[in-house]
């Protein structure tokens, strides 16, 4: 054992204070991008306006290439009811809610449609390179995407 030379201890006798830091919020949950994202998600829609539930279903597809592929699969002829469909996340509502108070949407009952700054915002995000994979997985889908489509989606079908 080394002989103890109290080096260490003075080093170690400081005060030391404790401060509560805020919680991270995830990027993909920051309000900013999220109103980014939700304009390009009623661009996707059909007549440029989108139901809420049309909204989450996007939104639940963008997330990965897989859901895409999921989207895709249950837009076609066919039910595919043994696949996971779409969770409804809070953190799009709260975006939504904002988009339309910065007035870059606007809201008819549960409907909504871009504003004229809401397009320009649109034109702003879509020169960035800040959301190329949400861009490209909008672009696999094909066409755009109608409230009754989604609705269609979100509902046990037989045929």
């Amino acid at each position: 054992m080394t002989e103890h030379t109290g080096e260490l201890e003075d080093l170690l006798d400081i005060p030391v204070r404790f401060a509560q830091l805020a919680d991270p919020i995830r990027p993909q949950y920051r309000p900013e991008r999220r109103i980014a994202l939700c304009l390009l998600l009623v661009d996707k829609s059909w007549g440029g306006r989108a139901t809420w539930k049309a909204l989450h279903v996007l939104n639940w597809a963008v997330q990965s290439a897989a859901r895409v592929d999921i989207l895709s699969s249950l837009r076609g002829p066919d039910d595919v009811l043994d696949r996971p469909i779409v969770r409804f996340e809070p953190a799009l509502d709260r975006a939504l809610d904002l988009a339309v108070g910065l007035g870059l949407m606007g809201r008819r009952g549960l409907t909504f449609e871009l504003t004229d700054d809401g397009r320009e915002a649109l034109r702003q995000v879509r020169d960035s390179d800040a959301f190329t994979v949400e861009i490209g997985a909008l672009n696999r889908i094909k066409g755009k995407v109608s409230g009754r489509e989604m609705e269609q989606l979100l509902e046990w079908r037989t045929s």
